[in-house]
This record gives C-alpha cells, sequence and structure tokens, in this order.
C-alpha cells in the first residue's frame, strides 16, 4: 500500500520510524535500504516498508512480508505479501498517528 503523507515542518522520518518499532535492513542483492517490524518474536511475519521524503511530504511504500522470499532458482513467487489488506491499513493509520505526533512536539 503506498501513500503520501504531508509534512507542516521538517522531521527526521527515521527517528520517527525507530520510535514506532521499526528497524532499518539492507538488501544486500539490490542495494535498497528499507524498514522493517516483526509483528512476533521470529522474522517472519513482518511490516516491510521503504520511504522517500521530499520538501513538503513522506513517501510510503507498507507491505506485510508473510515468509522469507524463496530462492531466485525456485518457480514460486519471490515471497508471500498482502498489499491491501486490513491489517496493512491499520498500520498506515499507526504510522500516519506517529508522524502526527512527531509534529506537534
Amino acid at each position: 500500500m503506498d501513500i503520501t503523507y504531508p509534512l507542516r515542518k521538517p522531521i527526521n522520518p527515521i527517528n520517527v520510524l525507530r520510535q514506532a518499532g521499526y528497524h532499518p535492513i539492507n538488501d544486500y542483492k539490490s542495494g535498497q535500504d528499507s524498514w522493517v517490524r516483526t509483528l512476533g518474536n521470529l522474522h517472519y511475519p513482518r511490516f516491510h516498508l521503504h520511504f522517500k521524503t521530499t520538501a513538503n511530504a513522506i513517501q510510503i511504500s507498507l507491505h506485510i512480508d508473510q515468509k522469507q522470499a524463496a530462492s531466485r532458482f525456485a518457480k514460486v513467487p519471490r515471497h508471500a505479501g498482502e498489499y491491501d489488506s486490513p491489517i496493512v491499513q491499520a498500520e498506515i493509520g499507526r504510522l500516519q498517528r506517529w508522524f502526527d505526533y512527531s509534529q506537534t512536539v
């Protein structure tokens, strides 16, 4: 699920994501940085997000990774992800509250 969240004042999105329980990971194959928040004590399932900032907005792309990505040689989809489920929508709402709070402090 993709969302663009307008910012009323400059903030540090890294601090907001850390406060919301996310931690950074780096995909060594693609070189992309992303953020995850696990839903239990194991690596999966987990929320997985990418973000981009502009002068007055932050763009967030969020989904749930249900299991680890399959090998590139396997003839199955890379991973089982949920993009528009109710739990993803609830997490987007939770992140919006964190960004709202960060702009009032």
